[in-house]
């Protein structure tokens, strides 16, 4: 069989077990032989065992019956090695803090549950901390579309095994924007929910308070349906909540101007933006200009502030003991998070509740904001050059939205003419992400248009 035949999306393997064209033992497979194509080098940390896998793919041949009740049958997924996998270890890209986890975390173990197979763990930023990909002692993933430009972090590995096709979807994490920056840059869909939407419970956390889980998927269809399978409450969770979802009739868009944006300088941004404005204006009639200075308020408080110490509360400990084990961009920015008082850390907090006050406005009178994922598109010669700058410019339009408690779905919006992705952040209140999955499939749909 041809393993560049298989199309890996959620709908188009369902038809083909429903019809018979396929088994998940055929794609389990061919996921197993696309492991060494070149592309995939520096995507995984850890790959599954190819006895196992092809076991667990045989046990789910023989239950084609139950593909009704096993909404991701058949599918194959990677997960960032931040998360825990039972079978695996975790190794937060440091190998000197691996582990083995008894249990898989919520979200995997839900997914699993559903009828998806796991491939493996995937490359980061060492402890999620970075928007780049290129902090891990594994070496940085590849962009599939141009080599030149950096893979997106934190979460690299997960977003380019989906951008290269070797699997129907991937979790990630996101705390300042890691779960759409890397969808950018590699064309594919980001779905980050709400904070407290999704478990949390097997994660090694960069800042507990507001992390998330994410998928990563080549579609928006796929990015729902995984999305259908794991959310809601988690007992194991103290930070869990049920969140009800309340659509809105018609969505109410509002986007940044153009002439408002910051793009950093780069006219290639200003160009494509300037596009994918003009396609919104084509898709939503009652579109509005969006003033987000109240969000970017608390922007800095991500890698200039207390939620620094965060990532010290999780790590820190381990990092003293093992500092020649870690990155040194890293394990810097997390040391010298020590430096913020307790004073601090509430003078942020109460800065992030000022922020929710100063835009709750905002979404009386719209449901979805629409930015840049990222304002100036990176290449590795420009992080060589400066390891900071770059990471701070990819967060600029997305360190605000965990802290507001906002879901985000980050979806492809045009390409540089030297062959890279870009894309736009589509912002909504928790309630609130089933009009913004509406709004999101409506400016793609516009492409076609």
């Amino acid at each position: 069989m041809n393993e560049s035949a298989i199309d890996l999306s959620i709908g188009a393997l369902r038809s083909a077990y429903a019809s018979g064209a396929l088994r998940p033992s055929d794609v389990m497979a061919s996921a197993l032989q696309r492991l060494a194509r070149p592309d995939q080098e520096a995507v995984w940390i850890s790959t599954v065992d190819p006895d196992r896998a092809m076991a667990a793919a045989q046990a789910l041949d023989a239950r084609v019956g139950e593909i009704e009740a096993l909404p991701l049958f058949g599918t194959v997924f990677s997960v960032k090695d931040n998360i825990d996998v039972a079978g695996f270890e975790t190794t937060a890209a440091c190998p000197a803090f691996a582990y083995r986890p008894d249990r898989s975390a919520t979200v995997i173990a839900r997914a699993e549950a559903a009828g998806a197979l796991c491939l493996g763990k995937t490359n980061l930023d060492q402890f999620a901390t970075g928007l780049v990909g290129l902090r891990s002692p594994h070496g940085a993933p590849r962009n599939p579309h141009n080599a030149r430009y950096i893979p997106g972090g934190s979460s690299s590995g997960a977003a380019v095994s989906v951008a290269t096709g070797a699997v129907s979807f991937a979790f990630g994490t996101d705390t300042g924007g890691s779960g759409r920056v890397p969808a950018s840059y590699n064309g594919i869909v980001g779905l980050k929910p709400a904070p407290g939407d999704w478990s949390r419970s097997g994660l090694v956390y960069a800042c507990r308070s507001f992390d998330t889980a994410t998928v990563f998927a080549r579609n928006l269809d796929d990015a729902l349906a995984v999305d259908a399978v794991v959310r809601g409450a988690d007992e194991t969770d103290a930070f869990s909540r049920a969140i009800i979802r309340a659509p809105a009739a018609s969505p109410r868009v509002a986007i940044v101007p153009p002439d408002r944006a910051e793009t950093f300088g780069d006219t290639v941004v200003q160009a494509l933006y300037a596009a994918a404005h003009a396609r919104a204006t084509r898709v939503f009639p009652t579109l509005t200009p969006a003033d987000i200075e109240p969000f970017l308020a608390i922007n800095e408080l991500m890698f200039f502030g207390p939620f620094l110490s965060e990532r010290d509360v999780s790590v820190g400990a381990f990092i003293d003991a093992h500092s020649e084990a870690c990155h040194p961009v890293v394990r810097d920015l997390i040391v010298k998070s020590r430096r913020f008082s307790a004073a601090d850390a509430y003078r942020a907090a109460y800065a992030v509740e000022e922020a929710r006050r100063a835009t709750a406005g905002f979404f009386e009178a719209h449901d979805v904001l629409v930015t840049p994922t990222v304002g100036a598109l990176a290449t590795l010669a420009m992080c060589e050059a400066d390891p900071l700058g770059p990471n701070f410019r990819n967060g600029y339009y997305t360190n605000f939205a965990n802290p507001l408690g906002l879901a985000a779905l980050s979806i492809p919006a045009g390409r540089a003419p030297d062959g890279v992705p870009w894309g736009i952040t589509l912002y909504a209140l928790p309630e609130r992400a089933a009009t913004l999955a509406r709004a999101a499939a409506v400016f793609m749909e516009g492409a076609q248009a």
